[in-house]
């Protein structure tokens, strides 16, 4: 009888844990650039930086950052990646699957997953 309970408590454990989260965990490249050719050329210079998204956090350059909650929200038709700690809010645009932006047509950084 035990080991049924045990069994059904690590089934629903296991069931919980895979609700929430998001569709984002994953290395990323970031890249910056924008519509601006002089801006631009600045922008590249600056290289790409790796960034790892988690569960609830996001790495860049051996420091981690944690977040209350990752999610996604859509609005006006346009979806974004929410990064929520305590009342605060970072939103980043989801171009598509692979890719998220932060910025407008002058200057933007793009996060592009690369694994």
């Amino acid at each position: 009888m035990k080991l049924i309970k045990y069994s059904a408590l690590l089934a629903a454990a296991a069931l919980l844990s895979a609700c929430g989260g998001h569709d984002f965990e994953g290395v990323y490249e970031s890249r910056a650039g924008s519509s601006n050719d002089v801006l631009n050329a600045f922008a590249e210079m600056a290289g790409a930086d790796r960034i790892v998204i988690g569960d609830d956090y996001i790495e860049s350059e051996g420091r981690r950052t944690t977040f209350d909650d990752i999610f996604e929200r859509e609005s006006a038709g346009k979806r974004y990646l929410v990064f929520k700690r305590g009342e605060t809010e970072e939103v980043w645009t989801i171009v598509d699957d692979k890719t998220l932006m932060q910025g407008n047509e002058l200057v933007s950084i793009k996060l592009v997953r690369v694994e």
